[in-house]
């Protein structure tokens, strides 16, 4: 069975929901239905990071976010928050949050020193290195292929892997997420390369984190389908994830992956 975050989006810019949960009450009911669905974790953001995407102030980020983490936490409800910036990670971990999720694999501006001490007192603290291409918001622009694409991710990990064992973090406390989309290129091939090459990345990194959840190479491939259109892509492409064991999935839709999970489950029993 694969672990699911469930994703949160507090922001005005997300390519699928944004505007949507800036209340923090629609925020928690939001929150509230993706665990009702299955969801093991909820991955919370309050700054986009698609390609239209605008820097919000640190202040705001953190106000955006803080309601939800205050009112899910004492609930034993696990919290993934979804942030590049030192200070708002500070803040989240200091509120009860275990999970950091970087769309740069921790190498935005900003002091890191924090982390060594923070896993020490909070021993049960993940951390989620993912690869992009800019080692920041999503671009357009990218110079990765499908013949390079794996090779790059590889590197990054192991480079990223190395700075946060350097901070006494174990690596059974870190988590590898490829990137996809825009976060690898605009070329809807480079995603699909790493999807066919899951399990050379799995040999090296087993604890994969993926999310395909309505993204745009999924669309592009089937005549530039709109967000609200690909679902049923979505879904075709996290039942791939299933078959290659991957342990961790990200996704917007929570319940229809559960039932998905377990239709394919059974179908599979007697082999």
């Amino acid at each position: 069975m694969a672990e699911i975050f469930g994703i949160l989006n507090i922001t005005t810019d997300s390519f699928s929901d944004g505007g949507k949960y800036l209340n923090p009450d629609e925020a928690i009911k939001k929150g509230t239905q993706l665990l009702q669905e299955g969801a093991d974790w909820l991955d919370v953001s309050g700054q986009s990071s698609n390609v239209a995407a605008s820097l919000v102030t640190e202040e705001e980020e953190w106000n955006r976010v803080e309601p939800v983490i205050r009112y899910f936490v004492p609930k034993g409800v696990r919290i993934s928050l979804d942030s590049f910036r030192p200070e708002v990670q500070k803040k989240a971990i200091e509120a009860g949050v275990r999970c950091l999720n970087d769309i740069t694999g921790f190498t935005y501006e900003g002091d890191r020193e924090f982390l060594k001490p923070y896993s020490q007192k909070y021993p049960d603290l993940k951390f989620i290195i993912m690869h992009s291409h800019n080692r920041n918001i999503a671009k357009v622009n990218s110079t990765l292929s499908p013949e390079k694409v794996i090779k790059k991710i590889q590197v990054f990990f192991r480079d990223r892997r190395n700075e946060l064992s350097s901070l006494g973090i174990e690596e059974s406390a870190i988590f590898f997420d490829p990137g996809m989309g825009f976060f690898l290129s605009d070329d809807p091939m480079v995603s699909f390369r790493v999807l066919q090459d899951l399990e050379i990345l799995k040999l090296e990194f087993p604890q994969l984190m993926v999310s395909v959840s309505r993204k745009s190479f999924l669309g592009n491939v089937l005549g530039n389908l709109q967000v609200e259109d690909r679902e049923f892509a979505t879904l075709a492409c996290e039942l791939h994830l299933l078959k290659n064991k991957i342990p961790f999935i990200r996704t917007h839709n929570v319940l229809k992956l559960r039932q998905a999970e377990k239709i394919w489950n059974l179908c599979q029993e007697n082999e």
